[in-house]
């Protein structure tokens, strides 16, 4: 099976993105030709990763999103390249997905991965990709069942296939390469090291859990916190850090290409996001045998469950400090809560379960295809 998935950009900072790798190291080539469809120039080690997993990479980057030239050159690729489908995620892609297949006669099948939208994103195509998900997607799937909740009222009773966030189990670090690895981080010894990854936008909340985290006793040991991502807020997190007198002990790391080395590394996820979908940032740090603090929101009470860590409300930084600091008094259940939250993704989340779902769908929307039958947006599926 040919398949192109559409997406805005290769790179390593958000959910939908790094989920392209995960599909290309689960999936056997010898049943998906995978193309990933790019709307702009990614990161070229986010590329390279991809290509040496087998992938096509196909960019078609524009100055402005309404560029007609890119649209048409889009068609016309999709036509020539004959795929049995094409895979959108995210709101620019969705839409442009949903130009290309019906003018090259190739299936749509879009991803909602939030519960709300990206900032920046304007009425006009809002209501563009609205339309390509109830007339011209075949398939809408959901990334959790929260986002399914919220973005099923948006579509009326058109049908939304629930297929949860996976992530593949890390490798273990040896003793030695933790201990390197927080040397690198600047990590005093016996500190106990907090880390967050994804975005630094208004969604993650980064100025909730800067806050929680100048409330943290520093005794016996201060404890210290990472924050790995890129994103408009970087520059006022970095003077938050300094006026909360935190500059010694709070750090933002950037973009990073080895995310699961420093979750392997940490003793602690926290997620102080004010919304969600299924956040896959909190599936990896599950993966790599960490307990989590997390805001209850979107799916994250679902991901988390009752033995993989504490839930807190959004908004509340003092109930965020409070949820941290009673784990950290507490190494034996520190270290039962990351024992059960590897179990449990390693059960619930698993890459490979994940790609035969999608399998299955992708199978199921080709023979539609071939048989002439029409998808019926009047019912609702689970």
């Amino acid at each position: 099976m040919r398949v192109a998935q559409v997406i805005d950009r290769v790179h390593l900072s958000g959910g939908a993105e790094r989920l392209q790798r995960t599909f290309a190291e689960a999936i056997d080539p010898r049943e998906i030709e995978l193309t990933v469809i790019t709307l702009r120039e990614g990161l070229p080690e986010s590329e390279t990763e991809l290509r040496d997993l087998g992938v096509r990479i196909a960019s078609f980057p524009a100055e402005r999103f309404s560029d007609l030239r890119r649209a048409s050159a889009l068609v016309r690729f999709v036509r020539a390249e004959r795929f049995d489908l094409l895979h959108a995620h995210l709101v620019r892609s969705t839409i442009l997905a949903g130009i290309a297949g019906p003018l090259s006669g190739t299936p749509v099948v879009a991803t909602l991965h939030n519960t709300k939208r990206r900032s920046g994103v304007g009425p006009a195509l809002r209501i563009a990709e609205r339309y390509v998900l109830r007339r011209i997607a075949k398939r809408v799937i959901a990334v959790g069942w929260e986002t399914a909740r919220v973005q099923g009222d948006a579509l009326g009773d058109r049908p939304i296939d629930v297929i949860p966030n996976a992530v593949t189990e890390p490798r273990v670090l040896s003793a030695r390469e933790r201990a390197e690895t927080r040397r690198e981080l600047g990590v005093p010894d016996g500190a106990p090291l907090l880390i967050s990854v994804g975005r630094l936008v208004p969604q993650k909340a980064l100025s909730d859990l800067l806050r929680a985290f100048a409330q943290l006793p520093d005794h016996p040991v201060a404890p210290q916190l990472r924050i790995a991502g890129r994103g408009r807020l970087e520059a006022p997190l970095a003077r938050e850090i300094e006026s909360l007198g935190l500059g010694g002990r709070a750090r933002l790391l950037g973009l990073r290409s080895d995310v699961p080395r420093l979750l392997a590394a940490s003793d602690l996820y926290v997620s102080s996001s004010h919304w969600e979908g299924l956040p896959l940032a909190i599936l990896e740090a599950m993966a790599a045998g960490l307990p989590v603090v997390a805001t209850e929101v979107g799916d994250a009470p679902r991901a988390i469950g009752l033995d993989s860590g504490v839930l807190v409300s959004p908004r509340d930084p003092a109930a965020l400090a409070r949820a941290i600091a009673d784990l950290l008094a507490d190494p034996v259940r520190l270290r039962e809560l990351g024992t059960a939250g590897r179990a449990r993704v390693r059960a619930t989340f698993g890459a490979q379960a994940w790609v035969e779902r999608h399998k299955a769908l992708y199978a199921e929307v080709v023979e539609q295809r071939h048989s002439g039958t029409r998808w019926e947006v009047n019912r609702c599926v689970s």
